[in-house]
């Protein structure tokens, strides 16, 4: 708190101290001004002839300087100080028009007149520009004329001119004011205010100071001949002028001095030359005795010298200026370009080089010698890209700036990838030439490859997994259809319908099973197009199976091909044999369309992995149709007679309970019929017991042949057989059992080259639901029924009584 209030306390004495030095400051320049401008108002530095007639009034340029460079409201001292010096040097009483109207009135329209050139017409107090220049002239010459009819109005109140004396007086008056307010105040404006606005007004702030342009920090010798000459051609106009007779005179020459210090140091050297002129006339009409009607000559000519002088050094400032701030631009250009890390040329509309960096040699390896001059599309553009270029040169041309990335090619002929920004530069709306830059992105464009081959690896990579993972999928799929199947055919319709969605790049396929003669290999399944090819072939026809490995037939091109591959179709085929447990299964072939001109290492990869997918699918299957092969054996032992190859008893029941619900359920009638070989024991103890089989194994070939496949034929026990006939009713039944005993009858049988005697059956039939809703009811009346036709003689068929 305490280094808060003495932050305050210092902060407050410091602007204290500033507004004393400011209120000090401008006290001095009041009093200063007011005694400079009774100084300037005196007969001698105006060099007055009559009242309202001199050579000219510096006092109205210094009032109109402290006016416009300090501030407008100086204008009441000056009005003070115009009347003070028409009372005390000219003795003009206080009240009269020219001391209380005159004066104050024409400080007004001075100050009017800085007010609009501070304010709304805001020029610069260095004049250092043609445009400031005439608006300050402007101003200063409307403002002048206010001036000069307000004071020769009040000179002719006071009767102090005549009527006739108005206008005569009115132009020298003006042209006093005039030469004033455009040598003496601009002289003030740029050589003096601005150290009085620095050092007596604003000494507190030293550091934001604006200091006076300064010509150098010090002179040259040929400066000091040169300024030594500018002011002997001021003693030899002075001369020129009024040290020679009348006749003599010349006072155009009057120029010259202002035109050479114009020319040669602008504005500030101008206003000096003016400053020196104008006041050299003076002093040289005052010591010579001159003529009075000379007063008004010599006025128009410091009028016409100084405003020829004031433009003059304006416009030779402006130029200056502007050849200033285009050297810097220049050299900032020059240097920006030199320095630049990027390729830089400038191409003329003909192609030719005109203007080239390091850098730009530098990135294509050119020496200077090769550039300048050259073809640019012959130094960087390759063969094939020139008309491309031609075309972006073109369009450049036509005014449109070209940004793009293109391929170039260095001198040694290593190729290069660049930004190109070209941009046409224009002089008098036409293109005369291009600006181009060329940013090397070699590196960047070899990482954004390298970026697109990862991705691009990373997609195939991702695409593998997600097909390994299909693949996986599918086999899981197989496996586990593979399990649930129940015979062989169930298990190709499943390897059928997976294969097609496994082996997607394959046109068709195809499942060879071999026979159990295993002297062929026969079609089981297959998908997609028509497999082309022989469906049934030996195994010596196919490479995969004698080498054991998978084998790739590629037609029509020469090659070892399998022979049970037609040669007529272009194509590639894929050969894998099926192997479970050191038993050959079969062979899984795959047929793929021809490589035509495309990607050989993409082609050859797919196949690689079509082969791989098919050696796993392959193996899967052989061992999925080895556990099959198992199931249906173990099921066909389980439920067939192993001496008939008719199904058992056990089934025989199943199989009715079945036929029964399907009959129930249907309301279909079902027939049962029981027969028995009659005196078959005799077969056995007469030929022997091989004789006996082979008289059952007969008896079921008579069986099959005499019954439909969906009839159920089964051993039942001993010599007695049993068949189940769905949907079949009593009559038909009855009409297959006698067919089936006349059949019996027939049969002659042999047994170690001896004739075996006559077989006869018995028959019985049931029928549901005739003769019983269950099976056992069924059983049991059809068990009757044989034996009622055993008990009837034999050889004879009987129907259940209802």
């Amino acid at each position: 708190m305490a280094e808060l209030q003495d932050h305050s306390r210092t902060t407050a004495e410091k602007l204290s101290q500033n507004g004393s030095h400011s209120i000090l400051g401008h006290a001095i320049l009041c009093a200063v001004g007011f005694l400079a401008f009774l100084l300037l108002n005196s007969p001698g530095v105006i060099l007055i002839s009559r009242l309202g007639v001199t050579a000219w009034y510096p006092a109205v340029g210094f009032a109109f300087a402290l006016m416009l460079g300090i501030s407008p409201r100086y204008m009441p001292l000056f009005a003070i100080a115009g009347s003070a010096a028409g009372m005390l040097i000219y003795h003009q009483p206080f009240y009269s028009w020219g001391t209380l109207i005159g004066a104050p009135l024409e400080m007004a329209a001075y100050a009017i007149a800085a007010y609009l050139l501070r304010g709304p017409a805001i020029i610069d107090s260095s004049l250092s520009q043609r445009c400031v220049v005439m608006k300050y002239a402007l101003v200063t010459s409307v403002a002048a004329i206010f001036a000069t009819l307000t004071g020769v109005s009040c000179l002719w109140g006071d009767h102090t001119i005549q009527g006739n004396e108005f206008w005569t007086t009115a132009l020298d008056w003006y042209v006093g004011d005039t030469i004033a307010l455009l040598s003496v105040a601009p002289f003030l404006l740029i050589h003096v205010l601005p150290r009085v606005n620095n050092w007596i007004l604003a000494p507190e702030n030293a550091t934001h100071r604006t200091e006076p342009a300064k010509a150098g920090s010090g002179y040259t010798t040929l400066q000091i001949l040169e300024f030594s000459g500018q002011a002997f051609s001021f003693l030899l106009l002075f001369w020129i002028m009024f040290g020679v007779s009348p006749s003599k005179q010349l006072f155009y020459p009057a120029f010259l001095p202002v035109i050479w210090i114009g020319m040669r140091r602008g504005i500030r050297g101008a206003v000096i030359g003016l400053f020196v002129l104008n006041f050299g006339i003076v002093a040289s009409l005052r010591v010579v005795s001159a003529p009075q009607q000379i007063f008004t000559k010599v006025g128009l000519l410091m009028l016409a010298v100084s405003a020829t002088g004031l433009i003059l050094g304006a416009a030779v400032s402006e130029r200056q200026r502007i050849s200033d701030d285009l050297k810097e631009r220049t050299i900032f250009l020059i240097s920006l370009i030199e320095n630049s890390p990027f390729g830089i040329v400038v191409q003329g509309r003909d192609g030719k080089v005109q203007l080239y960096n390091h850098a730009f040699a530098d990135l294509f390896l050119y020496g200077p010698s090769e550039i300048i001059g050259q073809e640019l599309e012959e130094l960087i553009v390759p063969a094939e890209l020139r008309a491309e270029a031609k075309q972006l040169t073109g369009e450049v041309n036509s005014g449109e700036a070209v940004h793009s990335t293109v391929r170039r090619v260095r001198k040694d002929g290593h190729p290069v990838h660049v930004e190109k920004h070209a941009l046409p530069l224009v002089k008098d709306g036409q293109v005369e030439s291009c600006y181009i830059i060329y940013k090397d992105i070699s590196e960047q464009v070899k990482a954004a490859e390298l970026a697109k081959e990862h991705e691009a690896a990373m997609k195939r990579w991702v695409g593998e997994l997600q097909q390994r993972n299909m693949h996986i999928t599918l086999f899981n799929e197989m496996g586990g259809l593979l399990q649930c199947v129940e015979s062989s055919e169930e298990a190709y319709a499943v390897v059928s319908n997976v294969a097609s969605k496994l082996f997607a790049g394959a046109n068709s396929g195809a499942l060879f099973i071999h026979k159990s003669s295993r002297h062929s290999l026969e079609i089981a399944a297959s998908w997609g197009s028509s497999c082309a090819g022989e469906q049934v072939f030996a195994p010596a026809d196919c490479w995969s199976v004698r080498k054991g490995q998978p084998h790739w037939s590629e037609c029509p091109n020469s090659g070892i091909t399998c022979r049970h591959v037609d040669m007529s179709i272009a194509a590639h085929n894929l050969c894998v044999p099926m192997v479970a447990h050191g038993e050959p299964l079969g062979v899984l072939h795959l047929q793929c369309d021809p490589d035509t001109g495309g990607d050989a290492e993409a082609a050859q990869k797919l196949r690689e992995s079509l082969k791989r997918v098919a050696v796993a699918a392959a193996s899967q299957i052989a061992l999925s149709l080895v556990s099959v092969h198992l199931r249906e054996t173990l099921r066909e032992q389980s439920i067939r007679d192993p001496l008939t190859g008719l199904y058992n008893r056990r089934f025989m029941q199943e199989s009715l309970e079945k036929e029964l619900q399907r009959a129930r359920r249907k309301e279909r009638s079902l027939a049962v019929i029981f027969l028995d070989v009659d005196h078959f024991k005799r077969f056995n103890d007469v030929f022997g017991h091989d004789a006996g089989d082979t008289v059952l194994e007969s008896m079921a070939q008579v069986l099959q042949s005499q019954f439909r496949a969906e009839d159920v034929i089964c051993r039942f026990g001993g010599e007695e057989f049993a068949v189940i006939l769905p949907e079949s009713s009593l009559q038909d039944a009855s009409d297959r059992a006698e067919a089936l005993r006349l059949a019996a009858k027939d049969l002659r049988l042999a047994h170690r080259g001896v004739l075996l005697d006559p077989v006869t059956v018995s028959i019985g039939i049931a029928g549901f639901p005739d003769h019983g809703r269950t099976a056992q009811e069924l059983l049991d009346r059809a068990d009757k029924s044989l034996y009622q036709s055993k008990a009837h003689g034999r050889d004879r068929t009987t129907l259940a009584n209802v």
